[in-house]
C-alpha cells in the first residue's frame, strides 16, 4: 500500500485566510490562495462520496444560502468516523446576524435531523409537526457542543458557570461563538419514519 493512500483527507471549507496545516484549504476566492477554489453554494462538490476523514469550517455555515444542503454534502463525502468541526457565531453575538454576507443564524435546535444523543445536556425536544417527522434523517452524531465565551468573560465558565450559563441564555454578547463537532456514523440518508 503506497503512502499516499495511508494518508489522512482533511478539508478547511471556507479557509479564507485561515490556512491550516496538514488540510486541503479549499475557498471561493482566489485573493486568500486557497489550495482548491471552490464556491461551497455550488453542489456537488468535487469529493467522492466516503472520501474524506475530516472537515473544519470555522465561520462558514453562516455565509453559506443553502447551509443544511452544506451539511448534506459533508455527511456524504466523510468517511464513516469521519469528524466535521463546525464553528459558527453564537446567535447572541452581535454580528451574527448583521454583516452583509450573513445569511443564517444557528442555535442547535437548527441541527434537527441530526441525532443529538450523543450530548447529554442536550435534550433535543423531536418535533411534533409533519415538515419535522418529513425530513432527511443524516447519518451524523453530535459528539461536541460549546459555546466559547468573550474572552473577558472566560473566567465565569472557571469560577461562576452557572453564571456564565444564565448570562448566555439571557443577555447579549456574552458568548462569541458555537462549536459543534459531528461525527459520521455510516449508512445512507434517509427519510424519518
Amino acid at each position: 500500500m503506497e503512502d499516499r493512500e495511508l494518508e489522512e483527507v482533511c478539508l478547511n471549507l471556507g479557509c479564507g485566510y485561515n490556512k491550516l496545516k496538514g488540510f486541503i484549504n479549499v475557498d471561493a476566492y482566489e485573493i486568500c490562495k486557497p489550495d482548491i477554489v471552490w464556491d461551497l453554494d455550488r453542489r456537488p462538490w468535487p469529493w467522492d462520496d466516503n472520501s474524506v476523514d475530516h472537515i473544519a469550517m470555522f465561520h462558514v455555515l453562516e455565509h453559506i444560502k443553502d447551509w443544511w444542503e452544506a451539511i448534506e454534502e459533508c455527511a456524504r463525502i466523510l468517511k464513516v468516523g469521519g469528524s466535521i468541526d463546525l464553528r459558527v457565531p453564537d446567535e447572541s453575538e452581535s454580528s451574527a446576524g448583521t454583516y452583509r454576507d450573513h445569511h443564517n443564524i444557528f442555535t442547535w435546535y437548527s441541527f434537527y435531523g441530526i441525532d443529538m444523543a450523543g450530548i447529554s445536556a442536550i435534550k433535543m425536544v423531536r418535533g411534533t409537526n409533519a415538515w419535522a417527522h418529513s425530513q432527511k434523517i443524516l447519518p451524523l452524531i453530535i459528539i461536541h457542543y460549546y459555546q466559547v465565551p468573550y474572552k473577558k468573560y472566560r473566567w465565569m465558565a472557571k469560577w461562576c458557570p452557572k453564571l456564565l450559563t444564565f448570562c448566555a441564555d439571557h443577555l447579549r454578547n456574552f458568548i462569541w461563538e458555537q462549536i459543534f463537532i459531528f461525527v459520521k456514523i455510516g449508512g445512507k440518508t434517509n427519510e424519518r419514519s
